[in-house]
């Protein structure tokens, strides 16, 4: 599963080599638990909570350089995520 959401990850970044690979992992780590610190209990065997880690990853990884923003995407993203955790939750 780890190398999946690596493999994601190097392709959203444009990265091909395998340098950075441990770093990667680090940061997919560190981006499941800022997510799970949110409220989202993740289940990385279904794509959208693949694709929130995977995203939520790469711009912990861009904004390092660039300083830029959580993206409306990634916002709108994780409202959907924790609204949706929060339904079910709620659920007699």
């Amino acid at each position: 599963m780890e190398n999946n959401l690596l493999d994601l990850l190097k392709l959203d970044l444009g990265i091909t080599h395998m340098l950075r690979d441990a770093y990667f992992l680090s940061l997919l780590e560190s981006s499941r638990d800022q997510l799970k610190a949110r409220g989202i209990t993740l289940d990385t065997s279904v794509i959208d909570d693949k694709m929130l880690v995977v995203n939520y990853a790469a711009w912990t990884y861009r904004k390092r350089q660039t300083g830029e923003p959580l993206s409306p995407h990634l916002t709108q993203q994780i409202r959907n995520r924790v609204v949706k955790e929060r339904a079910k939750d709620a659920k007699p």
